[in-house]
C-alpha cells in the first residue's frame, strides 16, 4: 500500500510541477508581451499625436484655402496638404504593423521575423519622413504665412533669409532627436522579442 501511495503522491508531485512550468512560461510570455506593447506604445502616442496637429492643420488649410490667391500659393498649399495628410498615414500604418504582431500566438522565429519586415519599413519610412520634413516646412511657411499674416513670403525675402533657415535648424535637431528615440524604441522591442528564445 505504501508503494501505491508513493507512486500516487509522485505522480500528483509531477503534474503539479509540470502545471507550475506551464504557468510560469505563459507568464513569462504575458510578461514579455507586455514590454512588447509598452515599447512601441512609446512610438505610437507621440505619432498619433503628430498625425492629429498635421490632421487639424490640414483642417485650417482646407477651409482657408480661398486665401491663397496666386497659383503658387495654391500649390504650396496643395502639396502641404498631400504631405500632412499622407506621411502621418503612413507612418501609422505602418506602427501598426508592428503592434499587430503577436508574441504569444506566434513562435519566436515568426514573431522576430515579422517584427524585423516592420522595423524595417518603419525606419525607412521615418528617415523619408525626416527628409521630406524639411520641403513640408518651407510648404507650410509659405501657406500659413499668407492664410495667418496675408504675408506672400515670394514678395518679401528678407523674412525668407531668418525664417525659413531657422526653421530648418530647428527641425533638424528635433528630427534627429525623434530618429534617435525611435530607433531605441525599436531596438529594445527587437531585444523584448530575441529574450523568447532564451
Amino acid at each position: 500500500m505504501e508503494l501505491e501511495e508513493m507512486k500516487s503522491l509522485w505522480e500528483d508531485m509531477s503534474q503539479k510541477v509540470n502545471q507550475q512550468k506551464v504557468l510560469t512560461d505563459q507568464l513569462i510570455l504575458d510578461m514579455t508581451k507586455e514590454r512588447y506593447e509598452n515599447s512601441v506604445r512609446r512610438i505610437s502616442v507621440p505619432e498619433t499625436l503628430s498625425a492629429l496637429i498635421c490632421f487639424a492643420a490640414v483642417f485650417y488649410l482646407i477651409s482657408n484655402f480661398n486665401l491663397l490667391d496666386v497659383w503658387y500659393l495654391k500649390l504650396t498649399g496643395a502639396l502641404t496638404i498631400v504631405a500632412c495628410v499622407l506621411l502621418p498615414i503612413l507612418s501609422l500604418k505602418s506602427i501598426n504593423k508592428m503592434k499587430a504582431i503577436e508574441v504569444s500566438k506566434s513562435t519566436y522565429k515568426e514573431s522576430l521575423v515579422n517584427y524585423a519586415k516592420a522595423k524595417v519599413r518603419f525606419m525607412k519610412l521615418q528617415k523619408t519622413s525626416f527628409y521630406t520634413s524639411f520641403i513640408v516646412l518651407i510648404l507650410a511657411v509659405i501657406s500659413f504665412g499668407k492664410i495667418m499674416k496675408g504675408i506672400d513670403v515670394f514678395t518679401m525675402t528678407e523674412k525668407l533669409n531668418w525664417l525659413v533657415p531657422s526653421g530648418i535648424g530647428v527641425l533638424f535637431i528635433f528630427s534627429e532627436w525623434v530618429l534617435k528615440k525611435y530607433k531605441k524604441a525599436t531596438d529594445a522591442a527587437n531585444a523584448i522579442l530575441k529574450e523568447l528564445e532564451a
